[in-house]
């Protein structure tokens, strides 16, 4: 498509995080208006992905983008700049080809670039390539500073392990941490309790009875509520600064959403460096706390008392689209839920349930199984779990299920379905 010709277009942006240097949504989509009114052409739609990393998520993963790609009737994609598209040289071709496939281009207000000749296309692959040093030259900044105020002993910021507080460093410059007075006693107490035997949930409950403070992010997104979950206390009883130990894990993978708690900051020989100020167990009390932990994180390891079940409708069926592994049946906060063992990716299953009972009796309605059609067969099973897996499962080749953002709603497009030939 020649973009000369274009006369209906479409405008995205796109934002990681709002500073006081970043150009916003509102002045990168006005930008790209002027643009477009300049040019004389119309603008039938408006695409944001705000809060969102081009470093961390490609295009294509971006629910902005995605729902740009399915609007209809546009010629071209006007952006400000490059970056705001990706930040990695193939996210940027795959982006484009995309883009190619259903003949619109692609215009950059800041960048002059015109995508519809091989000139315009090397000097747009040439600023994706400088994107993607800048990015790598960004990280590498921030690993170098973060690195040296660990190796100084400071805080280098983030989340506060409850029972602890930052504090002006005493030594210099930057920020340290200590002991808080009104939590680290709860902190000790659930520590005791833990290493008692007692499971993570009976503490919760503990914890909740007994008024203990919250966390204190917890504290100003619950609006005074008091009630522990039990993803909380796990999160506290696994942090490596029980024994005094800095977390540092800088290689982790971004599907790993559990921390290892033994990843921690060490010396020129491998030892963990250790702060007697903020310890309160030895470190190997904290080897014996996340043993006793490990050992019920899988339900059929907890009293049976403790286990609330679920249907079974869909044990075995589906599997994570990432890891490749059956997910588990199980719950959270009380909710029906499919995770998955290994990188703990979730979606809940009331609406997933009636998603794929819909799609069944709508698309595979009249498919035999047996000597019955399939709704009929699912007339027959009624509420009997088994019996309706049996018919699920007859007509699905594969079932998978995509990683999504944490606290959305169900969303279909995590759901890759394919019925059987």
């Amino acid at each position: 498509m020649n973009i000369n010709q274009a006369r209906r277009c479409v405008l995205y942006a796109r934002l990681s995080v709002t500073k006081e240097e970043s150009v916003s949504i509102a002045r990168q989509l006005q930008s790209c208006r002027s643009y477009a009114e300049a040019r004389g052409w119309e603008v039938v739609g408006e695409f944001i992905d705000d809060g969102v990393s081009a470093t961390s998520n490609r295009p294509e993963e971006r629910h902005g983008w995605k729902s740009l790609l399915t609007a209809r009737d546009f010629d071209a994609v006007i952006i400000w700049k490059v970056d705001r598209l990706a930040r990695r040289v193939l996210d940027f071709l795959h982006a484009d080809e995309a883009l190619q496939r259903r003949g619109a281009g692609l215009v950059a207000v800041e960048d002059p670039i015109d995508m519809t000749s091989p000139q315009g296309r090397a000097f747009a692959v040439m600023l994706a390539v400088f994107g993607e040093m800048e990015a790598e030259a960004i990280r590498a900044r921030v690993r170098a500073a973060r690195a040296q105020i660990l190796k100084d002993g400071r805080w280098p910021g983030g989340g506060i392990p409850y029972g602890y507080q930052s504090v002006p460093n005493p030594d210099g410059p930057g920020r340290v941490l200590a002991k808080d007075n009104e939590r680290i006693g709860w902190l000790s107490d659930a520590v005791t309790k833990a290493l008692s035997g007692d499971t993570v949930n009976a503490i919760a409950t503990w914890l909740t009875n007994s008024e203990a403070p919250l966390p204190a992010r917890r504290t100003e997104r619950t609006s005074g509520s008091t009630s522990w979950n039990r993803q909380t206390v796990d999160g506290l009883l696994r942090n490596p600064v029980l024994a005094g130990m800095t977390p540092h894990n800088p290689g982790r993978a971004k599907s790993a959403k559990r921390v290892d708690p033994f990843a921690v900051l060490c010396d020129e020989r491998g030892r963990p460096i250790v702060s007697r100020a903020l310890a309160i167990i030895t470190t190997e009390e904290f080897a014996t706390l996340q043993f006793l932990l490990d050992a019920r994180t899988v339900p059929q390891a907890r009293k049976k008392t403790e286990r609330q079940s679920t249907s079974a409708f869909l044990s075995r069926v589906a599997r994570c689209d990432e890891c490749g592994v059956y997910l588990c049946r199980g719950t959270n906060q009380k909710r029906p839920v499919l995770y998955c063992p290994k990188c703990r990716q979730t979606i809940g299953r009331t609406a997933l349930d009636a998603y794929l009972i819909d799609r069944l009796l709508i698309e595979r309605g009249e498919q035999l199984v047996g000597d019955l059609a399939v709704d009929e067969a699912w007339a027959r099973a009624g509420n009997d779990d088994m019996a309706r897996r049996t018919v699920l499962v007859s007509q699905v080749g594969a079932l998978t299920i995509r990683r999504g953002v944490v606290g959305r709603y169900f969303d279909e497009e995590r759901v890759l379905l394919t019925w059987s030939s």
